[in-house]
């Protein structure tokens, strides 16, 4: 049966089946399903939608280094779907959501829409109170990460990570899901071109994953491209707990191409790692 539309000037009635709705202001929410298939739910909204409007869904976010959760793209405004008019009142209509103590470990996907085809990505932790701009806002209920990671995987098509396709390797990579860990390995081994590798490797570092240093190594040594093993470098920098430090120590000594040399060098010295002095202490003595 069609789930009716109802016009929000304030906070998301809550139901144990919509548990993981956003707050949200200036949105005509349309509750929907997101089973069986999340990519089938989203493409059945861009056939009838020609109109500017917002899909969205939540899933598990991964932590940083710290701890934290790995939550938004860093836009300005992040909560504010829509850009305003010059001039215009960008105070928000409703009240404000709720303050929260500890960061939220879900994260949001919304996709802005228009003309039958997904337009932009982002994503936004499950905290952050969404102004659509009196747009539509769909809400998909249920949505699972594996199905997250498929649907995202078809935007990143052949790897020229422009606009749209850079918008869905970051989502992805925020994802919590072993779906997404497996797909930034292969895209990181096997990516069409070197920006894709690249930029996988670069969320392979954030993730904390056992077989990120294997990975990134493995570029280092075989990776065709200068701009690719440059990166595997800093990604080793990024490894928590200090793990890339002895790898980067062994890249400063003798690794045979000495942008990778001087790669290594610079970000031991960013480090502030008592392995990485004490290697500077033996290269001055």
């Amino acid at each position: 049966m069609r789930a009716a539309a109802f016009v929000m000037g304030g906070v998301l009635a809550a139901g144990a089946a919509f548990a993981q709705q956003p707050s949200a202001v200036n949105a005509r929410v349309v509750a929907r399903a997101a089973q069986p298939n999340l990519g089938q739910a989203i493409g059945s909204i861009l056939k009838d939608q020609t109109e500017a409007a917002w899909v969205g869904y939540a899933v598990p976010v991964i932590l940083d280094a710290s701890g934290n959760p790995k939550n938004d793209d860093g836009w300005s405004e992040r909560c504010r779907l829509e850009q305003n008019p010059a001039g215009a009142d960008t105070r928000s209509s409703g009240p404000a959501g709720a303050v929260r103590l500890e960061p939220s470990l879900t994260i949001m996907m919304l996709l802005r829409v228009q003309n039958h085809e997904v337009q932009k990505i982002r994503t936004v932790s499950l905290d952050c109170q969404i102004d659509a701009g009196g747009l539509p806002l769909f809400w998909m209920s249920g949505a699972g990460s594996a199905d997250s990671v498929a649907f995202l995987k078809t935007f990143v098509g052949d790897g020229t990570l422009r606009g749209l396709s850079e918008q869905a390797l970051g989502a992805i990579g925020r994802h919590k899901d072993p779906a997404a860990t497996a797909l930034l390995l292969d895209l990181a081994r096997n990516g069409a071109n070197a920006r894709l590798r690249e930029r996988s490797l670069f969320w392979i570092a954030q993730r904390a994953e056992p077989r990120a240093l294997t990975t990134i190594g493995d570029a280092i040594e075989r990776d065709p491209d200068m701009s690719v093993k440059k990166q595997a470098v800093f990604a080793l920098s990024r490894l928590p707990g200090g793990e890339g430090v002895p790898v980067l120590i062994t890249l400063a000594r003798s690794n045979p191409h000495p942008e990778v040399r001087k790669q290594a060098m610079f970000w031991l010295g960013q480090s502030k790692d008592p392995h990485a002095l004490s290697f500077f202490e033996e290269l001055l003595r």
